[in-house]
């Protein structure tokens, strides 16, 4: 990833980490954004989202994560990333290097504002809907009605429909189901490599298992199936 980041420090794109070079352990060394990472997202077995989490659902923070994200896709589409190794599969048509995991903890923000994204070792190259679709089902968000709910958010498609709006127009895209089912598509993919984890044992997403968070997610998927064509109409 030290590759993909120096490039954009050489873009001029400024909202995320800069490269150093690698510690005497061959680790990567990045420098530390000030901030603080966003968080509000209620599990399955969580209750509601807490008062001071509230301000991640603001719909002027989806204006600047729109801007913020066009910004490091139009960034991140001149690096050559051909013939290099990838965490994550390589998704076609390759428009950009997708962060790949465009969630409120992995982004950085000062006074209530989104300036950087952290957390790269899933950065691989794809569509800009891969990114774009994954965003809107973590920060619309994307839930079911019976999660926004428990976490006191709006249930309605409308407004939904309408916050989604928000983030491509900062983006820059008028809004379309196919950013819809490419996000679907990514989601589907994120479950599916969460099972192969708990297939392998691994200790933390068996742990999600147990707690029905992958079943839940399952149930996102299938709501936002339903619903992709009435949130690009409503």
């Amino acid at each position: 990833m030290l590759d993909l980041l120096r490039h954009l420090e050489r873009e001029g794109f400024g909202g995320a980490p800069r490269a150093l070079g690698f510690d005497d352990q061959g680790r990567e060394v990045l420098t530390y954004i000030e901030g603080e990472v966003g968080g509000g997202l209620p599990e399955a077995d969580t209750g509601p989202v807490q008062d001071a989490d509230h301000w991640v659902w603001r719909d002027d923070v989806l204006v600047h994560l729109g801007a913020l994200v066009r910004a490091y896709h139009d960034a991140a589409a001149t690096f050559s990333w051909a013939g290099r190794e990838w965490q994550l599969e390589v998704r076609q048509p390759v428009e950009t290097v997708c962060h790949n995991d465009l969630s409120p903890w992995n982004t950085v923000f000062r006074s209530g504002v989104p300036v950087a994204l952290i957390d790269w070792e899933s950065a691989a190259p794809g569509p800009r809907g891969w990114d774009l679709g994954y965003a809107a089902w973590r920060w619309v968000p994307l839930w079911h009605e019976e999660k926004c709910r428990a976490a006191g958010l709006p249930t309605s498609i409308a407004d939904k429909a309408r916050r989604f709006r928000l983030l491509l127009d900062a983006y820059g895209v008028e809004p379309d189901v196919g950013i819809v089912r490419t996000g679907i598509e990514r989601m589907r993919q994120f479950l599916g490599h969460l099972w192969k984890l708990v297939a392998e044992g691994a200790e933390w997403e068996v742990g999600l298992a147990r707690r029905g968070l992958l079943n839940e997610l399952a149930l996102e998927i299938a709501w936002v199936e339903e619903h992709a064509v009435a949130l690009v109409e409503s």
